[in-house]
């Protein structure tokens, strides 16, 4: 199930060139709630407003994230 997911508004304004936000994620679900202990995976899509794909640039965390997918470990 979808725990929650961020739109533009979330995320604020992107910086030029690097499309990056200042947004950091607290660990709620969709209704405020903390998400319990466990494995969650994610899927990040970014697209302009016209439909069409980022240009995406490598990081040494690209072996973390494979095409659009991730996973996180919450334990508290």
């Amino acid at each position: 199930r979808i725990v929650r997911e961020l739109t533009q508004a979330d995320l604020g304004m992107l910086r030029p060139g690097t499309h990056q936000t200042d947004f950091a994620w607290n660990g709620t679900d969709a209704f405020g709630d903390p998400l319990a202990n466990g494995v969650y995976l994610y899927r990040v899509i970014a697209q302009k407003a016209d439909g069409e794909e980022f240009e995406t640039y490598a990081t040494g965390a690209d072996t973390y994230f494979k095409k659009g997918f991730g996973k996180l470990v919450i334990v508290r």
